[in-house]
């Protein structure tokens, strides 16, 4: 009789979300944005996360974040994927 082991890996997703502080107090979510990549650990998940906070704001919306005051919050989550 064989049993089959599943190997079970942890990976992380990174998301990106935008927002405006034009309000401080009541800051506005304006856009999601999840990294079509998958990270092996956290350490390259939130360093990622940094350098693609950087490129989303130049590249998509550098011409709005003076006028609407953009930042980026983002998180690295941890996710499940069985082989």
């Amino acid at each position: 009789w064989y049993t089959q082991q599943r190997k079970v890996v942890m990976k992380f997703v990174l998301t990106l979300y935008l927002f405006s502080f034009v309000d401080i107090v009541y800051p506005v979510p304006l856009a999601t944005h999840i990294v079509p990549l998958e990270f092996t650990s956290y350490k390259e998940c939130i360093l990622h996360g940094y350098k693609a906070s950087h490129n989303t704001l130049k590249e998509l919306y550098g011409d709005r974040i003076e006028d609407e005051r953009l930042a980026i919050k983002f998180e690295c989550t941890e996710i499940t994927v069985g082989t």
